[in-house]
């Protein structure tokens, strides 16, 4: 069962790098929601495999899943008083149900993740997206290493690495 488990984590890794290439928003947000539902898997099998913190891993990214596909809904009418409203819902609904999947302090380190993430996808500007990602990928990484999460651990480091690449490259490119 743990090699399923992580199978399916390198599965997300891939989705993730792969959305941080992603040239707009909403495609960030799509190939995002794909990632987020990988991961549930991936933790809900860790899990099933002795790793109890994984449990947050597997709810949050479920969150996760569900905040990306209200943002894509409401991206086209969201005004600046609505994306402030959907940061402050889903990042209470992360806290609460972090703490309702609580295992230990290990879970923090996704909450907070989980937070910063959550900034990241609301805030419609793919380049403050990467910038948000590269800083919930540290607290992300030590949890994915705890867990045993082989692909969240990989996909940490390389999708810092992808959102850095792409975010110069942006900056690069309106320097012009």
């Amino acid at each position: 069962m743990e090699i399923v488990a992580q199978v399916f984590g390198i599965l997300a890794f891939i989705v993730s790098v792969i959305s941080f290439q992603m040239k707009t928003y909403r495609q960030i947000l799509l190939v995002q929601t794909l990632c987020a539902s990988l991961f549930v898997v991936h933790f809900l099998l860790l899990s099933g495999c002795g790793q109890a913190d994984a449990v947050t891993g597997a709810v949050l990214n479920g969150v996760c899943a569900v905040r990306d596909v209200v943002l894509l809904f409401t991206e086209k009418k969201r005004t600046p008083k609505l994306t402030t409203l959907l940061a402050v819902v889903f990042s209470v609904i992360i806290l609460v149900i972090g703490i309702l999947s609580w295992s230990s302090w290990v879970s923090l380190l996704f909450i907070v993740a989980m937070l910063f993430n959550t900034v990241a996808m609301s805030i419609p500007n793919p380049n403050t997206v990467r910038l948000f990602i590269m800083i919930s990928s540290p607290f992300a990484l030590t949890y994915d290493i705890l867990t045993h999460s082989i692909g969240g651990s990989i996909n940490e480091v390389v999708s810092f690495i992808s959102a850095l690449t792409a975010y110069l490259r942006c900056r690069r490119s309106a320097a012009k």
